[in-house]
């Protein structure tokens, strides 16, 4: 182990220079303020400053819409930090700092939708391990979120134009500052990867449809980040939950500019009562909105050029936000008491062809974590997507599925953000990560090593027999992540339709 601290850890930037530490071989920059904002309008350059500033602690983090809570911290560790609605801040992860080197650089977009979040919530987003294994640049950010980020206020003058967008607007700069930036720390600004999850996966998606962002990534890497109408705008009319919350705040016309100073948290709050009170469903939804800056989500609205020419990776977990129902345990019950819990939600005529599609599609799952089954959050929609893409003539786009099986409560399929710690080589950080003698470590190689393979070479192969194929609009390719490692095509194709026929008959009914 070796540290160090001073003349040898200084990197210089456009704007002056910035002190980090060296922890072994990697030289950690924390806290680097990548811009200023004023509330609700877009983010500006820094100014430059004289002498050292020290990048040793994480900036601040963006006010979240939601109360504090503890997460499961046995699924993945949670950290917290202190807010500010002036955020803007990255930190890097690199072996030099100099620019005779270009090594690949990733750019990690946290989850939290676009509501919470930030670049170390979770303890797994710690970039050292996939720098020092990957020989890469990893830059993970803070954004402006929930009302402060997404608030559209552009009927209130031409002032509050870019209001509905400023959070994206944020991801923007960061991306612009690491192409101005980042070959002083020894990053190829021309071999940028996109990497988010959740919430963050749908800001990846997002940036590429921004036409702004052209130039400033190569590629893309989506987890669990392809939802339904709760991630994207769908040209959702907002201008009537926005008028509520300000009158909820106490804004009106004649006293509108306390809009630029009312306390964030209020506002955030009153905005979740407005889109209560006028009966919208799910998550309150903050995202961009269309307008020049952002075409729309690509489902509707295409993609922007660059956005086809960029070769991408989608993945999902088994379960996501489907749990077990409680009253169920996969490791006593029978396989008979299986069918029957299968009957009862199903009923019996439906309950014989998805026991024969379930197990055809995950033939080393018991039975019963069909019930645990994410068919319609993320894994249809995350098809979808690829086939999108496919029929657009889009470049290639590779699937993914992650389904080990974790020994939380004896036994529990994989649930959304327990896939992060693979991908950042950090399973050690989450020891729920444990899967058996060497089988954790094996899925982590497949994952994270096909991620650095796919941020030098734009293909997600490693040195094995698993060729990873690119998918096409009737060929789904999905490389599945689990105990055991495979490629299967259209493999739960079959149960997917099956399953949504049955709800829609029955909403039919």
């Amino acid at each position: 182990m070796s540290f160090e601290h001073g003349k040898n850890t200084i990197a210089r930037t456009e704007k002056g220079l910035l002190r980090g530490f060296k922890y072994n071989d990697i030289y950690h920059f924390y806290g680097i303020k990548y811009a200023d904002a004023k509330r609700f309008m877009p983010p500006e350059e820094v100014e430059p400053w004289e002498g050292l500033k020290e990048a040793t602690s994480y900036g601040y983090i963006c006010p979240s819409l939601r109360e504090q809570t503890i997460g499961n911290n046995l699924k993945n560790p949670h950290r917290f930090w202190p807010t500010s609605e002036h955020c803007q801040y990255l930190n890097v992860w690199t072996k030099n700092i100099n620019n005779d080197v270009r090594r690949p650089v990733l750019v990690w977009f946290h989850g939290g939708g676009f509501h919470y979040g930030s670049s170390l919530e979770h303890k797994s987003y710690d970039g050292y391990n996939l720098c020092d294994t990957g020989d890469v640049v990893i830059v993970t950010l803070n954004h402006r979120l929930n009302a402060l980020g997404y608030l559209d206020l552009s009927e209130y003058g031409e002032k509050y134009l870019k209001s509905k967008n400023v959070g994206n607007l944020d991801l923007l700069a960061a991306l612009n500052w690491i192409n101005k930036n980042i070959e002083h720390f020894g990053g190829d600004k021309d071999n940028v990867t996109l990497f988010g999850q959740s919430g963050g996966g749908a800001k990846v998606v997002s940036i590429m449809n921004m036409p702004a962002s052209k130039g400033l990534f190569k590629r893309g890497l989506i987890m669990s980040g392809i939802s339904g109408p709760t991630m994207w705008d769908f040209g959702r009319d907002m201008r009537e939950c926005v008028s509520l919350t300000l009158k909820k705040s106490g804004v009106s016309n004649d006293n509108f500019t306390d809009i630029e100073t009312i306390d964030p948290r209020l506002l955030a709050k009153n905005y979740a009562k407005a889109y209560k009170e006028l009966g919208m469903q799910g998550v309150e939804y903050f995202g961009p909105i269309k307008s020049e800056d952002y075409i729309g989500e690509p489902f509707h609205n295409g993609y922007t050029e660059h956005a086809k020419q960029a070769p991408l990776i989608i993945g999902t977990n088994f379960s996501e936000f489907s749990n077990l129902p409680k009253c169920y345990d996969r490791n006593t019950m029978t396989r008979e008491e299986m069918v029957l819990a299968i009957e009862e939600k199903y009923g019996k005529e439906h309950a014989v062809k998805i026991v024969e599609l379930f197990e055809k599609a995950f033939p080393n799952n018991k039975l019963i974590d069909v019930l645990a089954y994410d068919v319609e959050i993320m894994r249809k929609t995350t098809c979808d997507m690829v086939k999108c893409r496919c029929d657009n003539g889009c470049a290639p786009t590779y699937n993914y599925f992650f389904n080990p099986i974790f020994r939380i409560n004896d036994g529990s399929t994989a649930l959304h953000s327990s896939d992060i710690a693979f991908m950042f080589k950090n399973i050690q950080m989450v020891p729920s990560t444990y899967l058996g003698e060497g089988v954790a470590e094996h899925i982590q190689h497949e994952m994270a090593d096909r991620l650095l393979s796919f941020a030098k070479t734009g293909e997600p192969q490693i040195d094995n027999d698993i060729e990873w194929e690119k998918s096409a609009s009737n060929s789904i390719k999905t490389m599945i992540f689990s105990e055991k490692c495979e490629v299967r095509e259209n493999f739960d194709k079959e149960l997917i339709e099956y399953l949504l026929s049955i709800k829609q008959c029955s909403s039919e009914e």
